[in-house]
């Protein structure tokens, strides 16, 4: 029998029948990176009691730990020391809030994933610890009109203070509304102008010009006394929403 090994293991790497092969090494620590390993890291360096997670943040450890696993293997990393930390802390303050901890959860996430990771700013972690459950449910209805949540009589009492806050982190605004092409047809009405053929149709082509310039005058002033203000997601309203609202593709 051979006194070479079949396999060894050295600081150099892995030795099959004498070949040291050195690529294998990264897979394998891949492989022992997990949800948990990676909390724990984070929470060792923030400081966090060592059972905070596991008894307060459950809706978080668990979201973080299912949404890991769906994660593809090959883009698994491991969040940022910065936006990691920043999580860790800021979700503390969400221990009785749930539905919040989870959308702490969805943000590591979108930064554990190496096809995401870049779209991730640090400050995130702070706006959503500015938002409250009902926040964060009136901010969904930004994501698509046609998913709008039901509101309650009480819910809606406090739609104008959540919007106010939504308005203050810079994640919604008031813009003025886009004319529909209804609107717009409305103001030169259906006339279809071409130059006349003869000389006696000028003055007919005219005087419609001159009406339709005229309406469409009138209604301009008329729209300037009606609010058509609307609220609308900024630039990064709509990025905070992707990373912590998991609407990325």
């Amino acid at each position: 029998m051979s006194d070479e090994q079949e396999i060894r293991i050295s600081t150099d790497g892995i030795t099959f029948k004498g070949d040291v092969v050195n690529d294998i090494r990264a897979p394998i620590q891949r492989v022992s990176k997990t949800a948990d390993s990676i909390l724990r890291i984070i929470d060792n360096i923030v400081g966090l009691p060592a059972d905070f997670i596991s008894s307060h943040l459950e809706p978080f450890r668990e979201k973080y730990r299912e949404g890991y696993k769906q994660i593809p293997l090959k883009r698994r990393v491991e969040p940022s020391f910065r936006v990691g930390c920043s999580v860790l802390k800021n979700v503390a303050y969400s221990a009785e809030e749930p539905e919040i901890q989870k959308l702490f959860a969805q943000l590591l996430l979108s930064a554990s994933d190496d096809k995401y990771a870049d779209l991730v700013h640090p400050g995130y972690a702070s706006v959503l610890n500015e938002l409250t459950t009902l926040d964060a449910k009136f901010l969904t209805q930004f994501i698509s009109k046609r998913d709008r949540c039901t509101m309650t009589d009480e819910e809606l009492i406090y739609q104008s203070k959540s919007y106010s806050n939504l308005s203050r982190l810079g994640l919604i605004d008031w813009v003025e509304r886009d004319y529909t092409i209804k609107e717009l047809n409305k103001f030169v009405g259906n006339v279809r102008y071409s130059a006349p053929r003869r000389i006696e149709e000028t003055n007919r082509v005219v005087v419609r010009l001159i009406n339709d310039v005229q309406n469409l005058k009138n209604q301009i002033v008329q729209d300037n006394t009606k609010n058509r203000k609307v609220l609308r997601l900024t630039e990064f309203g709509n990025n905070f929403l992707s990373v912590v609202f998991g609407t990325l593709n």
